[in-house]
């Protein structure tokens, strides 16, 4: 029998963070999604305890199937949330011949979504779609992951769902948007925020140079040229005597100076 195993459900945010840590630990070139076509989302629901059917998929992969753990990295339940599953650096039970079962850190990362998403039968919507859509964009953007759906490892399912239109979920995560996915925009590292705060504080300084430029570039007559400025507007020289910098000034100066006007 089995180890009894604890399962840690996360935000979509939390689980991107989480993903992040495993930069260059290990590599993942498809991400494979799956439903679990029972439990349906019905199913989910009638249970107070939502790890039940967590529990419930560990039992029969482990005991009934005889497969090591969970077959997969993750699921994402109706609410949008995603629980753990196997170890990411181990390679899921996900489709017999496409799972890179070897030790070299390098094989697909899978994840189930709870639910019937058969033509007829419940919808991959709402909270469920953005985070399944969100967690493949992550994938993408964090590992290069290319998106296969079950059914193309397979003749014998229509998992995800035959109610789930592939192009449309890829187009789906091409248009997911920083507002949207909040964190693939996942929180800084300390590095990365003390290198953010010392160019902030560089534009800072910057900034309040531009700005005492721009005040010395445009500024009021000074009293030292107004002769000359006044000389120069009567000569029609110039018809707009403010607003000048201080270098221009200096030189209507010495030029009136030089009785030039």
């Amino acid at each position: 029998m089995a180890v009894p195993k604890t399962f840690r459900r996360y935000t979509l945010e939390e689980f991107i963070a989480y993903l992040r840590t495993y930069i260059g630990r290990v590599k993942f070139p498809e991400v494979h999604v799956h439903g679990t076509w029972k439990p349906t989302i019905a199913m989910y629901r009638s249970k107070a305890d939502p790890s039940f059917y967590i529990q419930a998929m560990y039992r029969t992969h482990t005991q009934v199937n005889g497969w090591s753990d969970i077959a997969q990295h993750a699921t994402i339940d109706p609410d949008g949330y995603i629980w753990d599953g196997r170890p990411l650096t181990v390679a899921p039970a996900s489709a017999t011949g496409f799972n890179d079962s070897d030790n070299d850190g390098v094989h697909p990362f899978m994840f189930e979504m709870i639910g019937n998403f058969d033509k007829g039968a419940e919808k991959l919507e709402g909270a469920q779609l953005r985070t399944a859509v969100g967690l493949t964009r992550a994938l993408a953007d964090l590992f290069g992951s290319r998106i296969v759906f079950h059914r193309e490892m397979t003749s014998a399912k229509t998992c995800p769902g035959s109610g789930i239109d592939k192009a449309e979920f890829v187009a789906a995560v091409a248009a997911f948007k920083t507002e949207d996915r909040t964190e693939v925009d996942v929180p800084m590292t300390a590095e990365e925020k003390k290198a953010f705060s010392a160019l902030q504080a560089t534009v800072e300084a910057q900034a309040k140079r531009i700005d005492t430029l721009e005040c010395t570039r445009k500024m009021a007559v000074p009293s030292w040229a107004k002769a000359a400025i006044d000389a120069a507007v009567c000569a029609k020289l110039i018809d707009t005597p403010d607003g000048r910098s201080e270098d221009f000034y200096s030189f209507v100066t010495i030029m009136h100076r030089k009785g030039l006007f």
